[in-house]
């Protein structure tokens, strides 16, 4: 155990063993009538998808809602693990997500993902948010497909991942802290995780209440580097996260209550997202180098090097605050505001050659962000008629710099490289409703809108370094300032209808809108570098049924997506880049079906299954290496219509069988999963060097409850050790290799937890 362990769980134990608790409440006979129903039906899942408590059966959209005792039930500990459960879920590059084959794959703080991510009424409008996100003391997470753009604060074309966490509870002093323990078939040198969570509620008057959580993690990288580096140089590998979180709930009448959050975290080290090895080589410049340090470049390479005297590593501090007020004013008008200012704060450097050679040693950047939010809403409810309708305004700022530097082999510093320095800003308003109408006690009729007006400037200086190689990387030198407003209505009608009580079926036509952006410096040209608003048609239907005594829970969406503008990155092989660019058009179409069965008492089955066709229906980018003309590629460029976009599967699935065997007070919960996609590929042109068969991984766990305090599980991960990387790319420094990435699902994991709760 490393030495500063020692440490953190003796001040964990000294800051919750100390305090005096009340003991817990004797159970009522209607619990344990609950407790005993629960044994042999499905329980009944509520989801705030319409921005309202409701029961999933009764919603008209597609979601998947996992509890926190599903994520507890898997040992699940950030958002990338959420592909584990919601099978048109995945993770793609830098662990962007997409829903239905459809994300951005772009990790830029000035550019939205297509998927957007909120927390406890809190839109988070950046991809790093995303990644950086941690669970601890979760109530559950929404997966919401297709278009959310009218009820979710910030525009998301694609979806939304919807993160409420405990709130305070009133009049109650209580707690739990627990320690989890990581053993990964990692490269030799380093396999340990370990984790500490501690939450306490405690009471602070009659009608208030406090809550804490706190969390430290220390994670060994999946990848093993070889450092060669100066003396001296910052390296960091090993993934470090310190958090905590305040909540504050105040409630000083039965119509009004004050809710104010406050959160930091700190995470240190490229583990777990810049694990990145070989996996082929490209023109050969790299067989010496790697040879030196005993890689093997292939499927199962976890081993890369280090040698930039600028070091190897990632610093990012996440924080922010909100205040969500809320007041009844009457029975059938309730009014909401939620304020909110989030920041992050980030630091790395990367060797991107990935190899102890002088080829590409220095990726250098800096990046402050900051934005702002303001949400009021009106909710009301009359005898067929209900809905809310609102105002939302969001402002950020971006300030970053980076640095590249390459010396290609040549023993020349700085032969080839770029830099450059910008603000990108980022303003938004927006009016939306919807409104439902209950035509009679089964049919039901929504409407809703959401006007938007967006501003998004640019002010870049780039390439004012010296560089023996001239242009410099990033093109033109000087300073450049762009600034683009567009405005957008969407808009989203649907019926629902009940045919029974437990048979409702839905069909809802809407559109989406994602934003424009600039990125952070021009590109190759001095062009205006604006990237157009992502726009989607979306029609949908989807059935609900509960049925054999509330035993089995079905529920089967069928879907028809059709996007202008997708916004995507695609990779430049003249320049090595990435760049950024509007795609023509993507479309997406295919059946998504999940539910949950109680066969018999005791024994819970969860599945779902996501069948998919997703494909550009025009695109034009850039070729892959050594494309040629028979293969499509004109002047360097390639139509991509008829392809993927980049992690898009065909076919998806997950299962997932609970048996809990009760041992009188205490029991014994047994869990088994499995999940399945078939073969992606990572480039949007189709490039055969990036494509990634299908995938099956297992995992496993046992938990032992003893009464209502203590619990013990055994677990396991990926427990068949599949090498699954998270997504294959190109090395910057050659364009014939193949680079792979990992995180901590990318091989297997077996490990113990303990967790107390008083």
């Amino acid at each position: 155990m490393p030495r500063n362990w020692t440490l953190r769980v003796g001040v964990a134990a000294i800051a919750f063993g100390g305090l005096t608790v009340a003991g817990a409440q004797a159970q009522t006979v209607a619990d344990g009538a609950n407790r005993a129903e629960s044994r042999n039906t499905v329980e009944e899942v509520v989801v705030s998808a319409q921005r309202l408590e409701e029961s999933l059966q009764k919603v008209p959209v597609a979601v998947t809602a996992i509890t926190g005792a599903d994520l507890d039930s898997r040992k699940l500990n950030d958002l990338t693990q959420i592909t584990l459960v919601a099978p048109s879920f995945q993770t793609t590059a830098d662990n962007a997500f997409s829903l239905r084959g459809i994300g951005s794959s772009i990790f830029l703080p000035t550019v939205d993902s297509s998927i957007g991510v909120m927390v406890d009424d809190v839109s988070l409008g950046v991809p790093l948010f995303q990644s950086n996100g941690v669970f601890n003391d979760i109530a559950r997470v929404e997966v919401l497909r297709g278009p959310q753009g009218i009820l979710f604060g910030r525009n998301a074309s694609a979806g939304l991942l919807h993160v409420i966490t405990n709130k305070p509870r009133l009049g109650e002093t209580s707690g739990r802290i627990g320690a989890e323990y990581n053993n990964r078939d990692t490269a030799e040198g380093g396999n340990f995780g370990g984790v500490l969570r501690g939450t306490l509620n405690v009471p602070v008057t009659e009608n208030s209440a406090l809550r804490i959580n706190l969390l430290t993690s220390h994670q060994d990288p999946v990848a093993k580097a070889v450092v060669t580096a100066p003396a001296g140089s910052r390296i960091e590998q090993d993934q470090t996260r310190v958090a905590g979180r305040v909540k504050y709930l105040w409630e000083p009448t039965e119509a009004t209550d004050f809710y104010v959050t406050a959160d930091y975290s700190r995470e240190r080290g490229a583990g777990g997202i810049w694990d990145r090895t070989l996996r082929t080589l490209g023109a050969g410049a790299y067989a010496a180098p790697l040879a030196a340090i005993g890689a093997t470049p292939g499927p199962n390479n976890l081993r890369y090097g280090i040698d930039s005297p600028s070091g190897n590593y990632r610093s990012v501090d996440t924080y922010g605050a909100s205040a969500t007020i809320s007041h009844q004013l009457s029975p059938n008008f309730t009014l909401t505001s939620v304020s909110a200012w989030r920041a992050f704060d980030l630091q790395l450097n990367l060797d991107t050659d990935y190899s102890v050679a002088d080829v590409f040693n220095t990726n250098r950047n800096n990046t402050n962000y900051r934005q702002f939010s303001e949400e009021l809403r009106l909710a009301f409810n009359a005898d067929r008629i209900d809905g809310q309708v609102g105002l939302y305004a969001f402002s950020s700022v971006t300030k970053a710099s980076t640095q590249l530097f390459a010396s290609l082999l040549s023993g020349v510093p700085n032969l080839f490289g770029g830099d450059f320095s910008a603000r990108n800003t980022g303003d938004s308003l927006a009016a939306f409703g919807q409104v439902n109408f209950h035509l009679t006690d089964d049919l039901t009729l929504l409407a809703g809108g959401r006007l938007t007006r967006d501003k998004v400037a640019v002010t870049t200086t780039q390439d004012v370094g010296t560089y023996v190689v001239a242009p410099g990387l990033y093109g033109p030198s000087g300073t450049f300032r762009f600034s683009e407003t567009e405005t957008n209505f969407s808009y989203k009608i649907g019926a629902q209808y009940d045919f029974t009580p437990d048979v409702m079926g839905y069909l809802t036509f809407a559109t989406g809108y994602k934003g424009p952006a600039y990125p952070q410096n021009l590109g190759s040209s001095a062009f205006n570098p604006y990237i157009e608003p992502e726009t989607v048609e979306d029609i949908e239907a989807g059935l609900r049924s509960t049925m054999f005594d509330n035993r089995l829970r079905l529920n089967v969406s069928a879907f028809h997506e059709q996007f202008e503008d997708f916004q995507t990155q695609t990779y430049d092989s003249v320049a090595a880049l990435f760049r950024l660019a509007n795609a023509g058009g993507v479309r997406s179409y295919g059946v998504e079906l999940e539910g949950s069965a109680k066969p018999i008492d005791n024994l819970t089955v969860n599945f779902g299954a996501t069948l998919a066709s997703t494909e550009f229906t025009d695109f034009v980018t850039t070729c892959y290496p050594n494309q040629t003309v028979a293969e499509g590629c004109v002047a360097g460029r390639t139509q991509a219509k008829g392809l993927a976009p980049p992690g898009a599967p065909r076919f998806t699935t997950t299962l997932q069988a609970l048996h809990e065997i009760p041992l009188g007070e205490n029991s014994l919960t047994l869990e088994a999963n499995w999940f399945h996609r078939s073969k992606v590929n990572f480039s949007p042109n189709g490039d055969p060097g990036t494509a990634l068969g299908s995938i099956d991984t297992f995992g496993a766990s046992a938990t032992y409850r003893l009464g209502d305090r203590f619990d013990f599980s055994l677990f396991c991960r990926n427990c068949s050790d599949e090498r699954v990387p998270t997504f294959l790319s190109h090395v910057t420094a050659d364009p014939l290799a193949i680079l792979q990435s990992w995180n901590f699902n990318s091989v297997r994991t077996i490990g113990a937890s303990v967790n107390y709760s008083f």
